[in-house]
């Protein structure tokens, strides 16, 4: 599932150009304005920032399931034993 949702937002980002990156995006709560950045801000923490995020919960959950954490950015402790 996370793979086929990579390809779909891959797929989407190649149309887009560097001027509309460049364009600002504002995220509201009806009419109240939550922040306001670019897009490619708002991509950069949305996309990447968050998925970190996730990547970091899902290695402490297997580390409570006593379960070998595999490297995401280089080699783990895991794997060095």
């Amino acid at each position: 599932m996370f793979d086929s949702s990579v390809e779909k937002a891959t797929k989407t980002l190649e149309k887009v150009t560097d001027k509309m990156m460049k364009q600002n995006w504002t995220l509201r709560a009806g009419e109240r304005i939550l922040f306001s950045m670019t897009r490619e801000d708002a991509a950069r923490y949305s996309f990447f920032n968050h998925s970190f995020h996730h990547r970091g919960q899902l290695s402490v959950y297997l580390r409570l399931l006593d379960v070998p954490v595999p490297g995401m950015y280089g080699p783990t402790a895991d794997e060095k034993l």
